[in-house]
Order: structure tokens, then sequence, then C-alpha cells
């Protein structure tokens, strides 16, 4: 399973690895595979639109990654004061990874 996240969030106990990626390679990671969206901010879903020609549904619901699992994160590097905002975000705001549960 694939999913789309805005957090490195682990759910379940395991072994994971997070690497960082550029935002041409989260592009081309949200164009090139099938996933399940758990983005849960419009403005999220807007930049993934922004960068990668399609826009995520929002879900809130778990992501349960079992092993072999692999997630891409976008997602700020900073905590926003008004969660409901989010502010006024810059490009150079964003990050990128990719998470994978190896077991």
């Amino acid at each position: 399973m694939r999913y789309l996240l805005n957090s490195a969030v682990i759910t379940a106990e395991g072994v994971y690895e997070y690497r960082l990626i550029s935002r041409d390679e989260a592009a081309a990671w949200i164009r090139a595979h099938q996933w399940e969206s758990r983005i849960g901010y419009p403005q999220t879903a807007d930049h993934i639109a922004q960068i990668a020609g399609v826009r995520p549904p929002i879900s809130r619901e778990a992501s349960p990654m079992e092993a072999g699992d692999e997630a891409l994160v976008v997602r700020l590097r900073y905590r926003v004061q008004d969660p409901s905002t989010k502010g006024q975000i810059q490009e150079e705001d964003w990050e990128y990874g990719i998470l994978r549960r190896l077991r």
C-alpha cells in the first residue's frame, strides 16, 4: 500500500526509515504511483495539486502501515499558530520525504 500523508505519523510498532526528497521527486512519486490520501488539510492538498497536477482528496483516516508499505510525506517545516488557516505559506516552507515500514 502507498499513502500520501501530511505528517510522518507512526501508527504501529515496527522498523521504519525516512528520507528527505526533492520537490521534483515528490511530484514524480505522486504521478507514478497509486496511493491512498491521508491529507487532512486543504492547503496541503492545494500545494500537492500545484506541484504534481493532482489534487488528493481530504481524508483524516488512519494509515495503518504494514511491512513493505510506503508513504510520501508532504509537510510544513514548522508548526503553524492557527492550523485552520496555515498562515502565509511560502514555497520553501514545504518538506517532502519517503516513509517506509521495513518490518
